[in-house]
């Protein structure tokens, strides 16, 4: 009898322990209670991953380094390019062309240059720094395209930010490059085209409307091909 008993006692604690476990865990109480838990947490790492944008500070004039892989250099990878194809800032045509902000400055020599003096060419913009490794990448594939383009309707003009006229022409002399190269001493161009990393490509169209953008090191072909598009 003894034993029955003990068997019996066992059993309803045994069932206790079972309602109790399917009460917390059921659909309305632990598992769901766990699984929004691991949906908050999840949203919120996803909301940091969002909010974790490149530091843009702590290179030479406050602008980030496309040294940084997935800053903004174009494709990730041992390419040295942080924005993968199909990304906004990648190579696309404008949904509304927006004219392209006029400027002045000057070049390597002191002359005085507009972008409205290049009105009637296409122009490609190209926002760059002595110091951006991937500019450095980027440029020969520049010189090799005017000189393909040379005698056509298309202006290259390298625009350097905010560095000195011997550090930028010593630059320019060793690599040769032959296209214009303009300082923005204050960056108040590059604020005007909302450059917050380099180097930015900016394609002009001979009406003066910005026709296409690219954040990140631009390959010679698609240099070509977005060129082709704009002096035909």
């Amino acid at each position: 009898m003894k034993s029955k008993l003990i068997i019996l006692g066992t059993v309803l604690v045994l069932f206790a322990v079972a309602l109790y476990v399917s009460g917390s865990f059921g659909e309305e109480g632990g598992y769901a209670q766990v699984r929004q838990e691991r949906q908050a947490r999840l949203e919120g790492q996803e909301g940091s991953d969002r909010q974790a944008s490149p530091d843009l500070q702590g290179r030479p004039g406050g602008l980030a380094s496309l040294d940084r892989q997935g800053a903004s250099a174009g494709k990730t990878g041992p390419t040295g390019q942080g924005v993968p194809e199909g990304h906004p800032d990648a190579v696309q045509p404008e949904a509304e062309l927006e004219e392209a902000p006029d400027f002045t400055l000057k070049d390597l020599d002191g002359n005085v240059i507009s972008l409205s003096d290049l009105r009637g060419k296409a122009v490609y913009l190209n926002f760059w720094t002595t110091w951006c490794k991937w500019c450095k990448k980027e440029m020969p594939a520049m010189k090799r395209v005017y000189e393909s383009f040379e005698g056509r309707d298309l202006a290259i003009v390298a625009v350097d930010i905010g560095e000195g006229r011997d550090k930028v022409a010593s630059y320019i002399d060793q690599g040769g490059y032959p296209f214009q190269v303009l300082l923005d001493s204050d960056k108040s161009v590059s604020k005007s085209y909302r450059v917050t990393s380099i180097p930015v490509s900016v394609f002009v169209d001979k009406e003066g409307h910005v026709a296409y953008r690219k954040l990140g090191t631009m390959k010679e072909d698609e240099m070509r091909s977005v060129v082709e598009s704009l002096v035909e």
